[in-house]
């Protein structure tokens, strides 16, 4: 290999690390708004088919309530929270900082096609967005 290749070598891995570090930080809310935050958030929930796949955007403290849950019963509360949690056409109208993060007041359609409300808690966690609470109303 000559020394021209081993140099193009290590600025193209140089980039995908680069690369692959941001896309991971921007998914964890580095960089983000709440509102651009949640939306990602509502975009994974959306596709999610187990509990696991949501935690990259779950608090601490919602984590922890997760394992303090029996493995057996996850599966099972991951169902109902995608059942009461399904919406559609969700819109954050407003966005108030905290002195732990933000609050989202939001909008959606739930299930029976009705207009719902809804206050959303994120907090931060080491630099990165997080899901603390999500509150929604008929």
């Amino acid at each position: 290999m000559t020394t021209m290749t081993r140099v193009l070598a290590r600025i193209v891995m140089i980039g995908l690390v680069v690369a692959v570090a941001h896309s991971g930080a921007f998914a964890q809310g580095t960089g983000q708004t709440g509102t651009q935050f949640y939306m990602a958030y509502r975009a994974a929930f959306d596709k999610a088919t187990k509990i696991d796949d949501l935690k990259p955007y779950q608090s601490k403290a919602v984590l922890a309530q997760i394992a303090s849950t029996p493995a057996a019963q996850r599966g099972q509360m991951f169902e109902m929270i995608k059942m009461m949690g399904t919406l559609t056409n969700v819109k954050v109208l407003k966005e108030t900082a905290t002195k732990t993060g933000a609050t989202l007041s939001v909008e959606g359609i739930n299930s029976d096609k009705a207009k719902t409300t809804g206050e959303i808690t994120l907090v931060k966690e080491d630099g990165a967005w997080k899901l603390d609470k999500e509150s929604w109303k008929s």
